[in-house]
């Protein structure tokens, strides 16, 4: 009974103070709207920039009672290449060559006289190719042209090996398939941006922070010497100890709920697909929040000292885990490993990128052994200090 009277008065007292009520609900949105919008050229993955078509020289030679290739034709003529390459007929090599100097034209290609009469004897496809002078036009008509010479050169190799009925098979199989594809190479699309990314570090920073709270409270039974009075009351150290604990815990909880909340309604920051796990992380990061800064309270002579020390440690634990500005991965997953912070932010992007249960399930076993190992500090530092003037 004792304990419940304790953590409604510690509420009470909390939701009292308006600049702790600012701390603690107020400034994490604003951080995580000014970091999500000034960085989000540096943090998170940028949307995929739009391939210009690139114009195309194209060279065939008369000779022999060839025409020109029908089959790089009927190549150009597919609707998805069209998407990328713009074909121009060239009258000469001299001709593409200058064009490419001038910038009239971004790439040509030379096609053989017998290049048709070549492919139908079964002998190996070949184009020349001349660049020009901008790279990615180069990289999307090389693209293109390389995937049309390995498709038939493969054909050719399949009916070599096995047979003409090959090319049968071969054509089926490839009916459906187009010759150029754009898209993104992530996991289905997904990615994550600068505000998804701060929204979780700043809310992990900001549960780290809500050790803080703890120690100004703790402290303060003491700095009011109201501490000896309590304890000449019928009230064990123990009732109060948790009671406060108890009441601080349930505020990082309803903070953790409105930087959740609030985040997504303002910034349109989605959390992922999983939000049972989700609060469970958080959780688990306000108690080991919670505990540690226990530990540091109850060996701390004042609470200025206890904050400070508070204060270090959750912003080298936010750095460390790359929660301020994106670090190498050899660092992140070395030294950062041994933070807090890194175990339930790596799982947080990961939730976000809908990642499969498996994937989330060490972070959470490392986080609940930490949880473990810090209530378990938190225990032997109360017994062995205990809470008293």
């Amino acid at each position: 009974m004792n304990i419940w009277t304790i953590m409604s008065y510690e509420l009470r007292r909390l939701f009292r103070s308006r600049s702790l009520l600012i701390n603690l609900f107020l400034l994490p949105l604003v951080l995580i709207f000014l970091l999500g919008t000034s960085l989000s050229g540096v943090v998170g993955v940028k949307s995929a920039a739009k391939i210009e078509p690139v114009r195309v020289a194209v060279v065939s030679p008369s000779g022999g009672e060839a025409g020109p290739s029908a089959m790089i034709a009927a190549f150009l003529e597919s609707p998805e290449v069209q998407e990328v390459i713009i074909p121009h007929e060239a009258e000469s090599r001299g001709a593409a060559e200058s064009g490419l100097r001038t910038g009239k034209y971004g790439y040509a290609i030379i096609v053989p006289w017998d290049f048709d009469s070549k492919v139908q004897n079964g002998e190996k496809a070949q184009l020349e190719f001349i660049l020009g002078k901008d790279h990615t036009d180069n990289m999307v008509a090389g693209t293109a042209f390389d995937n049309f010479l390995s498709t038939i050169n493969y054909k050719q190799a399949a009916a070599a090996a096995l047979g003409p009925q090959a090319l049968a098979v071969t054509a089926s199989s490839s009916a459906d398939h187009e010759a150029v594809k754009l898209g993104d190479l992530s996991n289905g699309g997904r990615t994550y941006t600068a505000s998804q990314f701060y929204a979780a570090s700043m809310l992990l920073m900001f549960l780290l922070y809500s050790g803080i709270t703890v120690t100004s409270s703790l402290f303060s039974e003491k700095d009011n010497h109201t501490l000896h009075r309590i304890n000449s009351m019928p009230v064990k150290g123990s009732e109060l100890f948790t009671g406060k604990v108890l009441g601080i815990g349930l505020v990082s909880i309803v903070q953790c709920l409105a930087i959740i909340l609030l985040s997504d309604w303002l910034f349109g920051v989605y959390w992922g697909n999983r939000p049972g796990l989700l609060l469970l992380f958080c959780l688990l990061m306000i108690i080991a929040s919670m505990m540690l800064s226990i530990v540091i309270c109850l060996f701390s002579k004042t609470a200025a000292s206890a904050s400070s020390v508070i204060s270090v440690i959750t912003v080298c634990m936010t750095f460390l885990s790359g929660g301020m500005a994106p670090l190498p991965d050899s660092l992140v997953n070395t030294i950062g490993a041994a933070t807090i912070n890194h175990w339930a932010q790596q799982a947080i992007i990961r939730m976000m990128l809908h990642a499969e249960l498996p994937q989330l399930l060490p972070n959470l076993l490392v986080l609940s052994v930490i949880c473990l190992v810090m209530l378990s500090a938190a225990m032997f530092s109360y017994r062995k200090v205990g809470y008293h003037e």
